[in-house]
C-alpha cells in the first residue's frame, strides 16, 4: 500500500470510531440509569444518574423522575452527594471535548495537520472521561454499602461510558497517526486523488533528458525550413494549382509552412511537454574532438601558443591572450635585429 495514501485510512477510522463514541457518550451521559438499588426486600426499585432521581412504581408500573435539585432536598436533606457533582463537571468537560475533537477531525479531512488537535483534544476528554467514570462507580457502591442497600448495581447508562472511553482513546492514535504519516508522505488532502499524482501538461514524458521521438526542427518562431541544396538548375517539381491559384498566406516562399508555436510533433507521436522540451533547448551541446593548433610566436600580443580548438566553436567564450614581458628598465636605445631571425623570449634592453 502506498504511505501516501495510509494517513487517510487512519483519519477516517478515526472519525468513526469517534463518532461512534459520540453517539454512545451522549446516551449515557443523558439516561439516569447509572447506579440502582433496593433499600430492603420488596421495596420499590430506585436509580439515579448525573442528572436525575427516579423510583420505580408497583401500582401504575411507572416511573417517578425528578431531577436532582429537587430529589436532594427530599431525599439527601438537601444535599446532594458530593460524588455526583464531582462526576457530573468531569464528564460534562469530556463528553463537550469529544464533540469539538469530532469537529475538528471532520475539518482535517480538508486540513488533514488538524489532526495534531483533534489527537490533542481527544487525550484531554479520555483523561476527564477516565477520571469521572470510576468517582461515580466507586463512591455510588460506597453510598449503597454505607446505607445497608439490599442489592445494588450498574445500569446501561453508567457501562455505555466505558466504551466510549476505549473508542475515543483508539480515535486519539489514529488522529495522531494521521498527522504524523501526512507530514512525513502525504500530499493534499482526503479528497485528493490518489491515481492524479503530480503532473505537468497531458504529454507523456520519456526518460530524463530524453525526449520520445526525433528531436523537433527549432526554428525561430514564423521561420519556415531553410531551402534545398539542390542541383544548378534543379528546383521543387511543380505544383499542379488551379490557374490562377496560389498558394495561401501561411506558406514561405519556398513552398513550405512556417514553423508553428510551440514546436510540435504529428498527431500519431507522443511528444513531451514544453518544459521538458525548453530544458533540451538549454543542454551543452556535445563538443567534437579537440585538435592542438600552433601559433607563430611574435613580439605583438598573441593567442596563446596552444590552445585547444573544438571543431565546433564554443559560444560565449572570449580569447585568452598572451602578452610578453614588458621591458622594466626605461629604454636606453634601440634594439636591432641583425640575425633576420625572429626574437623568442624577453625583451632585454641596454644602455
Amino acid at each position: 500500500m502506498d504511505h501516501a495514501q495510509i494517513w487517510k485510512i487512519c483519519l477516517i477510522t478515526g472519525i468513526i470510531l469517534l463518532l461512534v463514541a459520540f453517539i454512545l457518550g451522549w446516551i449515557g451521559f443523558g439516561v439516569p440509569d447509572w447506579q440502582s438499588f433496593q433499600l430492603y426486600t420488596g421495596s420499590v426499585v430506585e436509580y439515579y444518574g448525573l442528572w436525575a432521581y427516579c423510583q420505580e412504581q408497583t401500582v401504575t408500573y411507572g416511573t417517578v423522575c425528578n431531577r436532582w435539585y429537587r430529589a436532594e432536598t427530599q431525599l439527601f436533606n438537601g444535599t446532594r452527594p458530593t460524588f455526583i457533582s464531582t462526576s457530573e463537571g468531569l464528564i460534562t468537560v469530556g463528553m463537550i471535548l469529544l464533540s469539538l475533537g469530532l469537529v475538528v477531525a471532520i475539518l482535517a479531512t480538508i486540513l488533514p495537520l488538524l489532526g495534531y488537535v483533534a489527537s490533542l483534544m481527544a487525550l484531554i476528554s479520555f483523561v476527564f472521561l477516565v477520571i469521572g467514570l470510576p468517582i461515580f462507580g466507586q463512591d455510588s457502591n460506597n453510598l449503597s454499602r454505607a446505607r445497608g442497600d439490599v442489592t445494588y448495581n450498574k445500569r446501561y447508562g453508567f457501562w455505555l461510558m466505558v466504551p466510549t472511553i476505549v473508542l475515543e482513546f483508539l480515535a486519539m492514535l489514529l488522529f495522531l497517526a494521521a498527522a504524523f504519516l501526512y507530514q512525513r508522505y502525504g500530499y493534499g488532502n482526503i479528497f485528493t486523488d490518489s491515481d492524479t499524482g503530480v503532473k505537468s501538461g497531458w504529454q507523456v514524458l520519456g526518460q530524463p533528458n530524453v525526449l520520445v521521438g526525433p528531436p523537433p526542427i527549432r526554428l525561430p518562431y514564423g521561420m519556415g525550413l531553410p531551402p534545398m541544396n539542390l542541383p544548378h538548375g534543379m528546383g521543387l517539381p511543380p505544383m499542379n494549382l488551379p490557374h490562377g491559384m496560389r498558394l495561401p498566406a501561411p506558406f514561405n516562399h519556398d513552398g513550405f509552412p512556417p514553423a508553428p508555436y510551440p514546436y510540435s510533433a504529428p498527431h500519431n507521436q507522443v511528444v513531451p511537454s514544453l518544459l521538458s522540451q525548453y530544458c533540451n533547448s538549454q543542454l551543452s551541446r556535445p563538443l567534437g574532438p579537440l585538435l592542438a593548433r600552433s601559433i607563430t610566436v611574435s613580439t605583438l600580443p598573441q593567442p596563446c601558443v596552444t590552445r585547444a580548438i573544438a571543431s565546433q566553436p564554443i559560444p560565449n567564450v572570449l580569447p585568452d591572450y598572451c602578452r610578453t614581458c614588458e621591458p622594466v628598465e626605461p629604454p636606453c636605445r634601440s634594439i636591432i635585429n641583425c640575425t633576420g631571425r625572429t626574437l623568442v623570449g624577453p625583451l632585454m634592453r641596454t644602455c
